[in-house]
């Protein structure tokens, strides 16, 4: 489906709102505040509906990532959706405001909630071949003016600088990547317990933070200082292709973020990589309904804290 399809599809609030329907309420409607699946009742203009247990009123929008956004904005949210997991390496918060004509503070809020939502698809326990690596996020020192260099940024030092990330890909799998502190074991190995099912076989170089991870998992190492990229089945391609495609998102999309949103940014390439074989719709609807959960939410004050 192209954008013009797409937005032509979802060119009304009211074509919108049906398909929330669908993905919202696909096991029967529900007030987002008490639960209840009683009795909904709903207004004549069908944007409205109240509870009849906790007598509130509500929007079908109510509690997801749209929460306190105009409904006449809901085309506008849908395209921005399709254009933020359609795009391999993403869309900048200014580019997604010169494309849905609204100002940057709402275009780079609407990605942000996007992101967030995306951060919550649950993708289950990496298993199988699983390779792992760290990486550093941030512009090179060589490219600042001398007087704005920081020295001892070489290797491990680069963590003065540069965000920290730490990532996992399951061989023709998904994957997920974390921000960390640094790239010491005590960082590094809490996310592999929880994210690679124990007894799995772990391909990775020869960081040392690793080692501590020799009596969970069958771990191979390659010796990327020896010259070495791949000895049989052993090899950090994939997760070293995700971090190219991570750094030509930063750089060539969004040119720069902060350590701050470092989260967000990797959350939404790693969202992206999952969903790539989907059909485009298939993406839309897998976001949607991760945008439903409570955590979508993310006002605005949140966000600037």
């Amino acid at each position: 489906m192209s954008l013009i399809q797409f937005t032509q599809k979802y060119a009304t609030p009211e074509a919108c709102l049906e398909h929330l329907k669908a993905v919202r309420w696909k096991n029967g409607a529900y007030c987002p505040h008490c639960g209840s699946k009683r009795k909904i009742y709903h207004y004549s203009d069908g944007r409205r509906h109240r509870c009849a247990d906790c007598k509130r009123v509500f929007r079908l929008i109510t509690g997801t990532i749209f929460s306190n956004s105009p409904i006449k904005l809901l085309p506008k949210w849908f395209a921005a959706i399709h254009l933020v997991t359609e795009l391999r390496k993403g869309i900048s918060a200014l580019q997604l405001s010169r494309e849905l004509e609204v100002a940057y503070e709402t275009a780079w809020h609407m990605h942000a909630r996007i992101q967030n939502a995306a951060s919550l698809v649950d993708t289950g326990m990496l298993t199988g071949q699983v390779e792992i690596d760290e990486t550093y996020i941030g512009g090179k020192e060589s490219n600042k003016h001398a007087d704005k260099r920081t020295e001892g940024t070489q290797g491990a030092g680069s963590a003065k600088t540069k965000a920290v990330a730490f990532g996992m890909v399951e061989r023709g799998g998904k994957v997920r990547a974390f921000h960390v502190q640094s790239a010491a074991s005590r960082h590094v190995t809490p996310h592999v317990i929880r994210n690679i099912a124990l007894g799995s076989d772990i391909s990775a170089d020869e960081h040392r933070a690793y080692s501590t991870l020799d009596g969970f998992y069958a771990i191979a190492r390659i010796n990327h200082g020896r010259g070495e990229y791949r000895r049989g089945a052993t090899s950090t391609n994939a997760i070293e292709s995700f971090w190219a495609l991570v750094k030509r998102c930063f750089v060539g999309t969004h040119h720069w973020w902060s350590r701050k949103h470092t989260q967000r940014y990797l959350d939404g390439c790693a969202f992206r990589l999952n969903v790539r074989e989907f059909a485009p719709l298939s993406r839309v609807d897998t976001l949607l309904a991760a945008g439903m959960a409570p955590d979508a939410q993310l006002p605005y004050k949140a966000l600037v804290a």
